[in-house]
């Protein structure tokens, strides 16, 4: 479980570079840290084997370059996450000589558990205490030297947000140490860890590899069965079996309580609470208003009022008609066609590259004129919510609806992203803990989770019949979320995590930051989802040459017609939704605008078309992140279940007309 080769390369300018790793708690700030100590040489992209991005950059320590590795958040190396799985791995795979943990210094506990633990790879470490001015405002002082002596290791406080303390953080990194802490786990467990340890020899990390074996870690447990002999590693086997007999609880929880009560004696030791400044009443009565059980909902639709405002008016209608219209539809794509018509190419290129499903004229157009200002809109208003402290009180609140679904609160964040676009949210649910979590919020996302180019859409349908039309839409929509995720969350085995999370206090969102974090969400859209835009109207291109997509047509023609109730024309909609979820929605849209579409229709059509297949972008998504057997179960489960609702709703209006 370890690299025996170090991990260093050559840079350009020459110099030796070696590893160094940034390690902490979710939510403490790393990625700023990050990018002050790296500037803006960063690469992001899975870590091998992962579907979990790492981020990595250039980080110069009196003049020797090394390469700093940002990790995922995590709580514990004792891994049940694909982040802490992915952290873990860092630790031993690549070798690092530095380590850099961040803490959110008022919940330094937390820190000092996972340092604890870090520890036992005797990698020189420098220990951050981020967040110093919240903690000030709390009435919280940490006696640095104090807590220095302790550990063993140089602590230096910071307020990355504004880049207070950088400087000195960079000076203290060439003074980083081992970490003098013993984790005395009690004797029973103690005494497991030494003799594992004492198979293992002079191994690389070996008292880290006894100590995660112990806790019942499974690539530890697959290192030391290669390693070690069969009558050495049942004997290993058979110690922790022993142990666990001993113990009242799971021996993983045993050790966290027992590192919890060690990191309690250190933060006692060297923490001091005073009469906190008064929160501001504006603040106290914001975050009141945010949480309470009954106002909070009041509260979220406001903000999400707000987030229609700037994402679907300002993004999906403004921006993008002077992007599609203006720029792309009005100078580009012509000056494009008539190029490629003046070229000696076949006609079958020049349709493939400039055609109805043409990579310029539908891919890139699709990609940069239309969803780009979305997401753009989007990443901004998201980085208000994220910067502000609204998103973990938004967790809370809805903690108790998604109970009912299998899932935590934490499912908040792919979800609210999924308004922006459910490709990107599909992606965030490797945030998520547990495999199931993260299957029912694929599952969800695909359902029932409009993106903001399709609500925009929906939006306008709704605004052509009444507001009634608008509720019902809502409502059938949002039960029947409730509905799969509550029966998926029966059928999908594994168990449902518990909730902790740290609420940070609210605070006014930093404008650097906002626009730092929106441009490395819009590298990663360029470079991820454009490519997939791309393959997705390159598909639909052959369907069409092929004769597949008119088959597809006229197969959908008798369901459209007999059980949904809605003209023939309204399967090319459908089949069209497939490429792009507005674009569903816009058909139905101009079918309204024709007079083809009563108001029962356009409230059937709409339902349908928001819970039918995911775009092919999403699509595509599912099975890299779930797998192609997941992802066609899922597509396979949607197509028929919105018929099925659609056929309810026209049902249901038949019988209530509005």
């Amino acid at each position: 479980m370890h690299n025996h080769s170090s991990r260093v390369k050559t840079t350009k300018t020459g110099l030796k570079q070696g590893v160094a790793v940034l390690i902490g708690n979710p939510n403490v700030g790393k990625s700023l840290i990050f990018k002050h100590l790296t500037g803006q040489y960063v690469t992001v992209s899975n870590y091998p084997g992962t579907t979990v991005e790492i981020s990595r950059g250039i980080l110069n320590i009196e003049g020797k370059e090394y390469e700093l590795i940002d990790t995922p958040g995590i709580r514990t190396l004792l891994a049940t996450s694909d982040d802490e799985r992915v952290t873990r791995d860092i630790l031993f795979y690549e070798n690092p000589q530095l380590i850099i943990l961040v803490a959110d210094v008022k919940n330094l506990k937390r820190a000092i558990i996972l340092l604890h633990q870090i520890s036992l790879f005797r990698i020189k470490t420098v220990l951050v205490l981020n967040m110093w001015d919240e903690a000030r405002n709390r009435g919280i002082t940490v006696d640095i030297e104090k807590l220095q002596e302790i550990t063993g290791v140089p602590v230096v406080p910071t307020i990355a947000i504004h880049g207070w303390g950088i400087k000195n953080l960079s000076l203290k990194l060439s003074s980083a140490s081992v970490p003098k802490l013993k984790a005395n786990l009690g004797q029973p467990i103690d005494a497991v860890i030494e003799d594992v340890e004492e198979m293992l020899t002079e191994r690389p990390y070996k008292s880290a590899l006894a100590f995660l074996f112990t806790g019942g870690d499974h690539r530890a447990e697959e290192y030391l069965k290669s390693s070690l002999s069969p009558d050495e590693f049942q004997m290993a086997l058979k110690a922790r079996h022993t142990l666990q007999k001993r113990l009242t609880e799971p021996i993983p929880i045993y050790i966290f309580t027992k590192l919890s009560q060690l990191a309690d004696s250190i933060v006692n030791d060297v923490m001091k609470k005073t009469v906190r400044k008064p929160v501001n009443p504006f603040y106290r009565t914001l975050d009141y208003l945010m949480t309470h059980p009954v106002f909070g909902y009041g509260f979220l639709a406001f903000v999400l009022f707000l987030m229609y405002l700037l994402v679907g008016v300002l993004g999906a209608q403004v921006l993008v008609d002077l992007l599609e219209n203006g720029l792309f539809n009005g100078i580009i794509n012509p000056f494009l066609i008539n190029v490629f018509k003046f070229l000696p190419l076949p006609s079958l290129v020049v349709e493939f590259f400039v055609g109805n499903y043409g990579v310029f004229t539908m891919a890139l157009t699709y990609g940069l004129a239309i969803i780009l200002p979305i997401v753009l809109t989007f990443f901004i208003a998201f980085g208000i919510l994220e910067d502000s402290g609204y998103l973990p009180r938004l967790a809370l609140l809805l903690d108790r609806v998604f109970k009912v679904m299998g899932l935590t609160g934490k499912a908040v964040l792919p979800m609210v992203l999924g308004l922006g676009c459910d490709t990107m949210a599909t992606v965030t649910t490797r945030t998520l803990e547990t495999r199931k979590e993260k299957i029912i919020v694929t599952l969800l996302l695909a359902l029932g989770v409009p993106c903001s180019a399709q609500l925009g859409v929906v939006m306008a349908m709704m605004a052509g019949v009444s507001a009634n039309a608008l509720l019902i839409w809502g409502t059938v929509v949002s039960l029947n979320l409730i509905l799969v995720g509550f029966l998926a969350s029966r059928v999908i085995p594994g168990s449902r995590n518990y909730f902790i999370l740290e609420v940070p206090p609210l605070r006014v969102p930093s404008i650097s930051n906002i626009i730092w974090k929106t441009m490395a969400r819009l590298e990663w859209y360029l470079k991820e989802v454009i490519p997939l835009f791309i393959l997705g109207t390159a598909i639909l291109f052959f369907m069409d040459v092929t004769g597949v997509l008119k088959v597809l047509e006229n197969l959908f023609k008798p369901v459209v017609v007999s059980v949904l109730g809605l003209p023939a024309d309204a399967a090319v909609g459908f089949i069209m939704g497939f490429l792009r979820r507005d674009y569903g929605a816009a058909g139905f849209f101009m079918l309204q605008k024709q007079g083809l579409l009563n108001s029962h229709q356009v409230i059937v059509s709409v339902v349908t078309i928001t819970l039918f297949v995911p775009c092919i972008a999403n699509a595509l998504v599912m099975i890299k992140e779930r797998g192609w057997k997941i992802a066609i179960a899922i597509m396979g489960f949607i197509i028929p279940y919105a018929i099925f609702v659609g056929w309810t709703t026209r049902m249901f209006l038949s019988i209530w007309p509005i």
